[in-house]
């Protein structure tokens, strides 16, 4: 059974309906019954007309009457918008494959952030302890004793009046998506771009359409049956396009632009012009009897700060008015903050993909595309090939630490997984990925087809470039929503290729070739597309940032310099300034000195010192948040120096992720991060120290040269600094080494021959907030390490403590208990440490009470030999 091919856009159906006439023979020679479910009988004619050959072998034709003739058409038109995988330009006409959603979807995880409200009554006396210690010791002081104290009054009962105290704190639990949609009324979906997050809201348009159409009480997906809730109406549609809206009608509701929305709809009925109006009646009767699923998808999209604050405004007023439906909002984390929903809203953030997500992601996508290539062959075969095109995808990422790290998206998995089965090699730079990516989606798929009208049809690379790069720059600065009309595109391009040509902007030459530029790049590329009729857009944010980032980075470097301190620092343009400056250094890599130079030039103020003791921060939670520190003024006298932290913070992503060549431009940075990581007046849990341990990881394994491993090496050897610092820079060799994964083996054996009771404690405050990020390159090592024994348990001791955190501790416990036996005595102290931890965490204090006798022992007795 077949449907939706009356859904089709026209290019992609002219091709489809081709491919079926050409294919009559082939089809009908497979003993195959067809029945092509279609939504109206105009569409038979049109039919008849595209494949002759196909129509005169049909047999019959029948014609259902339905109990409601809106709602089966919506939900037909809906399930066949959200069938298919959304890669665009992959999508469109000539393509290689097309990939059914269901059939690749990985549902992820989310961590969901709850303010918790906390009750509790208590006595004045507890209130007031502070107070009621300080007059027993005034009574000390006097010289009696409570104990002589018999004033009879001091005997009597006394009655304490409760008071009810409330306390407010902020908690994380990691949940299933699904469990997220199954289990909460109102969620709003915050993740990175390219993170799924419109996916999502499309695979659940997708199912609950299936079983509204079935009559199923319950959605139920995937192979794991799993439940997203009882069946509801879906209504789909992006939060971006009612900001346009907004610009020409500032008075328009969320109401009215959905009755204005689904006014489309007549174009689906011909000769019922009132069918428009119908859908929307059909829609808010169920809204009203709170029987629909509303998903708003891309509040990020709108990034004016002004315009969001009255869309979200609607949003809640709008979800007030319908407040017995179901509601899912998505957003980038950037920004939401600054103006985010109501608090009835559960904030769900997508984590990142992780291994075995991605494995299962690239077994289901292998296969699928080699089943839709080679449609004869069989499920043995499919499986076979769709395994082994998968395992190599996947030790191209295993072999290429940056590629590894981008494959956390799924946007990028997507593309890392499209530009492979091409043929390409997978790069290590993310901005390489994104001109990879680029290059597949304009020339090499259509060349490798060896069409007649290749020619004809194909763009080149330099041409897309050249014209969509200024638009994306132009774009991103003035047009926050993404979107604009055709005619601002066709002023644009025009003006770009007037330049370009020597020519009037206004000429017919110009004007037909903007219209043909228009045409190809939506039809064969779906880089630029057409989001509804007459209104233009990237076919994501990412690619909108790379093109602006080429278009600062093909100027002169003055030019390029001005550009970015134009924007330096506004959230919206550090991706498009990043990826400006790591193609400047991989396509100018003689040139990117002196720019570096020039935009670093402020860093030669900052001069922290090895022995001048902490750094402080000042307004940490600020923009402007500003390093303090000492610094030598003259002989024996030294004064105290400020330095605006996002100086630093941003010189440092720009080394971990631009080919800087020059080593002494790079030590110094690597040196000043070190310093102020060692000397911040802070902990692990510190969102400042966090990131720049990150950086000086990113740094590491851009690189691979163990400069930043030495430096922390110098410094953990560095007698002249305080056992603290010397401990602090043991513990970011772990973190950093978990990062490289090449000798990682020896880095713990380092670390565990060094092991005493302050580099464990640190190494424990570590990974409760990094343990995360450490465990996959420790069990890594692990499972791969076979050769001496100890190192094996060295090994096994680390990984099981990257464990010791929330939610791991039973994963800890089940490590630490296999190398429990068989262990010298001196390591055994430091894995009863880790279990009592475990187990406090857990509240189980019978167990702990037990293990911590054994760790005093063990400790003293470990200690001991240390001091022999």
């Amino acid at each position: 059974m077949a449907f939706g091919i009356d859904q089709l856009p026209t290019p992609r159906l002219v091709n489809e309906m081709q491919r079926l006439n050409l294919g009559r023979d082939k089809l009908f020679g497979r003993n195959l019954v067809i029945i092509f479910w279609v939504n109206t009988s105009q569409f038979l004619d049109e039919f008849r007309h595209r494949a002759p050959d196909f129509w005169d072998w049909r047999e019959k034709i029948v014609q259902f009457e339905t109990s409601n003739h809106l709602l089966y058409p919506y939900l037909e038109w809906l399930i066949a918008e959200n069938s298919y995988l959304k890669m665009s330009g992959v999508m469109q006409v000539n393509r290689q494959v097309d990939i059914f959603l269901d059939q690749v979807y990985v549902s992820l995880q989310a961590q969901w952030r709850q303010q918790i409200t906390d009750t509790s009554e208590r006595s004045e006396r507890e209130m007031q302890g502070v107070s009621a210690s300080h007059r027993v010791s005034r009574i000390e002081r006097m010289g009696v004793s409570l104990d002589d104290w018999d004033e009879p009054c001091y005997y009597e009962p006394v009655r304490e009046e409760l008071v009810s105290v409330t306390t407010t704190k902020t908690v994380t639990q990691k949940v299933d998506l699904s469990q997220a949609v199954r289990e909460n009324c109102y969620s709003v979906i915050l993740g990175a771009p390219g993170a799924g997050k419109t996916t999502l809201l499309r695979y659940l348009a997708l199912h609950f359409a299936k079983a509204k159409r079935d009559n199923q009480e319950i959605v139920i997906v995937g192979e794991e049956k799993e439940e997203l809730g009882k069946t509801l109406l879906p209504i789909f549609f992006r939060i971006a396009d009612y900001a346009e809206k907004l610009k020409d009608q500032p008075e328009l509701t969320l109401l009215e632009y959905l009755r204005q929305f689904y006014r489309q709809w007549e174009t689906h009925f011909p000769g019922k012009v009132e069918i428009g109006t119908e859908v929307v009646g059909l829609l808010l009767d169920a809204m009203r009897q709170g029987q629909c699923l509303i998903l708003l998808d891309g509040l990020d999209e709108v990034f004016d700060q002004k315009s969001r604050k009255q869309i979200v405004k609607r949003i809640n007023q709008f979800v007030d008015e319908f407040a017995t439906n179901k509601f899912l909002i998505t957003s980038r984390i950037a920004g939401y903050y600054d103006v985010q929903l109501s608090s009835r809203f559960a904030e769900f953030t997508i984590e990142d993909m992780d291994s075995e997500h991605v494995e299962r992601f690239l077994h289901r996508w292998c296969r699928t595309v080699e089943k839709a290539q080679q449609p004869d062959a069989g499920e043995e075969q499919w499986q076979r090939r769709g395994n082994e095109q998968a395992q190599d995808i996947l030790q191209a990422i295993e072999d290429n630490e940056g590629v590894k790290r981008l494959t956390a998206n799924p946007l990028l998995l997507s593309i890392l997984a499209l530009i492979h089965r091409n043929g390409e090699r997978l790069p290590n730079r993310r901005v390489k990925l994104y001109e990879l990516a680029v290059q597949t989606l304009t020339e090499d798929w259509q060349l490798s087809k060896k069409l007649p009208d290749t020619p004809k049809v194909v763009l080149k690379e330099t041409e897309v470039v050249e014209l969509l790069a200024p638009l994306a720059y132009w774009m991103h600065e003035e047009k926050p929503s993404g979107l604009l009309t055709q005619a601002e595109v066709e002023e644009k391009l025009a003006a770009k290729l007037a330049e370009l040509n020597d020519a009037e902007p206004k000429s017919d030459s110009v004007r037909q070739a903007v219209a043909e530029f228009l045409r190809k790049v939506r039809e064969t590329t779906g880089l630029f597309v057409e989001r509804t009729p007459g209104v233009y857009g990237f076919m994501h944010l990412t690619f909108e940032e790379y093109f602006a980032a080429r278009y600062i980075a093909d100027n002169d470097q003055s030019e390029i310099l001005q550009l970015i301190q134009k924007h330096l620092y506004e959230p919206r343009w550090n991706e498009p300034i990043l990826l400006a400056l790591g193609y400047y250094g991989i396509h100018f890599p003689t040139q990117v000195k002196k720019l570096v130079e020039k935009l670093f030039s402020n860093l030669k103020d900052y001069e922290p010192s090895l022995q001048y003791g902490k750094i402080k921060i000042k307004n940490p939670s600020s923009d402007n948040a500003t390093l303090v520190y000492l610094k030598t003024e003259s002989i024996g006298k030294s004064k105290e120096f400020e330095f605006q932290l996002q100086d630093l913070l941003f010189a440092g992503q720009v080394i971990a992720e631009v080919e800087v060549n020059n080593i002494i431009i790079r030590k110094k940075l690597i040196q000043k991060l070190i310093i102020t990581c060692l000397f911040i007046d802070d902990e692990y849990e510190d969102d400042t120290t966090k990131q720049l341990l990150r950086l000086l990881r990113k740094i590491e394994a851009f690189y691979q040269k163990s400069e930043v491993i030495d430096i922390l090496k110098e410094a953990s050897h560095d007698l002249t600094l305080s056992e603290e610092i010397r401990i602090r820079a043991k513990t970011t060799i772990l973190y950093v080494a978990c990062g490289i994964s090449v000798g990682l083996v020896d880095y713990v054996k380092e670390i565990v021959n060094q092991l005493e009771p302050s580099l464990f404690c640190s190494i424990r405050n570590l990974v409760q907030e990094l343990g995360e990020e450490m465990s996959p390159a420790l069990e890594a090592s692990r499972q791969h390490y076979s050769k001496e024994a100890d190192f094996q348990h060295n090994l096994t001791f680390l990984t099981a403590m990257s464990y010791v955190r929330k939610d791991k501790y039973d994963k800890a416990i089940e490590i630490f208990e296999t190398i429990t036996e068989n262990l010298d005595s001196d390591l055994n102290a430091y894995i009863a440490w880790s279990l009592a931890t475990c187990y406090q965490e857990k509240m189980n204090l019978i167990k702990q009470l037990t293990i911590t006798k054994h760790v005093l022992k063990n400790l003293f007795d470990t200690l001991s030999r240390q001091l022999l």
